[in-house]
């Protein structure tokens, strides 16, 4: 049977999940700083804008645009094999290292992006590893705040426009980062897109996604006007990693 096709479009802002398999937790700080390296190798041969990343030690959180509609499975293709290959010579083992494939979310940049951001950023606390997201050392949080100043990201326009310099607009993102924590999490693994009403809509008549008198999709209203919809087919694609990291 054919794998769905992935849902993707020139300048699509994506916010993509990859887990180990079995759930396993095999990450160290060695093969960490081994990710972050292949990730920074593939961005620059995709040419993608790349925003937010969180790296757990089973499962990584990333958000970046594609400038074109053939991007994201080539590029997410690459990442993955070339960082399992380097990581098993490392560890001399054998086999898969990632569980299934990867999981996609399309992301309306105005409505939801910031948003995303805060959900990316909060994964190592709601774990319970730190209790601010800067203190966690494989998440671009830590470039927003100051900690490090090493410009590995790039700063999205919906980011620029929350304040005139590095402070103000950094006060502000910590505001809707409150706001977010706030929130009971919401998991991105198993939805197609996110955002207004009138741009899952588009989408979903675009792909040919339709929620209405189908099993495998529903339509889910979050708080502040946001839509989200969600694939509910079985198998590899219905099971998401926890926001905890668990």
């Amino acid at each position: 049977m054919a794998r769905p096709r992935r849902l993707t479009y020139r300048n699509a802002l994506h916010h993509v999940t990859m887990r180990c398999n079995n759930k396993e937790f095999l990450f160290d700080k060695q093969s960490l700083q081994l990710f972050l390296d292949v990730l920074w190798e593939s961005c620059k041969k995709f040419r993608l804008r790349f925003f937010n990343y969180c790296l757990m030690t089973n499962h990584v959180h990333l958000l970046f645009r594609v400038k074109a509609d053939d991007v994201l499975s080539p590029f997410m293709h690459r990442l993955a094999n070339v960082f399992a290959k380097r990581f098993n010579v490392i560890r001399g083992r054998k086999g898969h290292l990632w569980e299934a494939r990867f999981r996609s979310t399309i992301v309306e940049a105005e409505s939801y992006f910031l948003r995303c951001m805060a959900y990316i950023d909060l994964n190592p606390v709601r774990a319970g590893m730190v209790e601010q997201p800067g203190e966690y050392p494989w998440c671009a949080h830590r470039y927003l705040a100051g900690v490090e100043d090493k410009p590995v990201i790039d700063l999205h326009r919906v980011y620029l426009e929350l304040g005139q310099d590095r402070e103000a607009r950094y006060r502000a993102y910590l505001k809707v980062l409150e706001q977010e924590a706030a929130r009971e999490p919401y998991s991105l693994a198993n939805t197609l897109f996110i955002g207004r009403e009138e741009f899952t809509g588009r989408l979903q008549r675009r792909f040919g996604v339709a929620d209405e008198g189908r099993a495998d999709v529903r339509c889910v209203e979050l708080d502040g006007g946001i839509h989200a919809v969600e694939a509910l087919s079985t198998g590899e694609e219905a099971s998401p990693p926890s926001p905890t990291g668990a």
